[in-house]
């Protein structure tokens, strides 16, 4: 196993200044002290970092304050972005603080390196048991990323899977999403929004949706997802024609097996069918002509495809 050092560093909001820095390496050897002479003298002959929230966090604090160390030569493996990649169905955004007793107490950076450690071992052994098409899926998309790189190197994985990558993902997500979407573009501008949204679609649950985290920091997941699961093709596929069948929605949903019709006008089902493709609309409905579904079904539709 290649050489590696968990750590965390409790930093002040006030000056920005190193006040406590928490490691340990995975052969057991740890280190809690604010020394940086002591900290540099720890990591020495590490070849991976790792942490969560690391590159945006702790990286940041101990380059300034560490600049000669060789810390910029290491490998660095952030927990924080593969946990929705591979625990989509509940993902780990914060490491639990149940050492704390006290919400104004310090962290304790030592316990929280230890709990990066275990995520990230959570995270390695969820990866070995993706099949063998998802995982050449994500390390395609993923394996030049700063936030993804160094955890493939780590694992040693690389892909030897010969199909071009777009019809890769449409044959491992063939009914999930639509056939006639173009990804080379997606790939090409998106591709870890892209990993995000494949990984929710993939543990099938409808009850999972994107994290808060997720969509802060790569804001273009909701779109992708809509481009994906949410706007129907002219042509019609297996996706579309099941997913987004306005039909089955409202016995899904509400148990009917037809639309209200007003005066043998159509007004709801038209309505809806308006609204599930994406247009823009202006509905006038007398008293009774059945309003809230018009508005309802598209909304619980779009939210399961979605994974909103």
């Amino acid at each position: 196993m290649d050489s590696i050092a968990f750590i965390d560093t409790e930093v002040s909001l006030k000056n920005q200044e190193i006040l406590d820095i928490g490691g340990i390496k995975g052969d057991g050897n740890s280190f809690h002290s604010r020394s940086i002479s002591e900290f540099i003298s720890f990591i020495n002959g590490t070849r991976f970092i790792c942490g969560h929230n690391i590159l945006n966090h702790d990286l940041k604090f101990l380059q300034k304050a560490i600049p000669s160390s060789g810390i910029n030569q290491l490998n660095v493996i952030d927990t924080l972005f593969l946990s929705p990649l591979l625990f989509p169905t509940r993902p780990y955004h914060h490491l639990l603080k149940d050492d704390k007793l006290q919400t104004e107490e310090l962290n304790n950076p030592l316990n929280d390196s230890i709990k990066a450690r275990d995520l990230f071992f959570d995270e390695v052994s969820a990866f070995n048991q993706l099949d063998d098409t998802l995982k050449s899926i994500y390390f395609l998309l993923l394996n030049d990323k700063k936030e993804f790189r160094s955890f493939f190197e780590y694992i040693s994985f690389n892909s030897t899977n010969p199909v071009d990558l777009p019809d890769l993902i449409h044959q491992n997500f063939n009914s999930e999403i639509c056939s006639n979407v173009k990804l080379t573009d997606i790939i090409a501008l998106y591709p870890i929004e892209l990993a995000y949204c494949l990984a929710l679609i993939n543990c099938k649950n409808r009850y999972s949706i994107t994290p808060p985290w997720v969509i802060k920091n790569y804001p273009d997941v909701e779109r992708i997802m809509s481009i994906l699961r949410n706007k129907p093709c002219i042509s019609g596929c297996t996706y579309c024609n099941k997913a987004l069948d306005h039909y089955a929605g409202l016995n899904h949903y509400f148990g009917y097996n037809s639309f209200r019709k007003y005066a043998e006008k159509p007004l709801q089902e038209d309505a809806v069918k308006a609204a599930i493709e994406n247009k823009s609309i202006l509905v006038v409905f007398p008293t009774g002509g059945g309003k809230s579904i018009t508005f309802q079904l598209p909304a619980l539709m779009s939210g399961e495809s979605m994974k909103g």
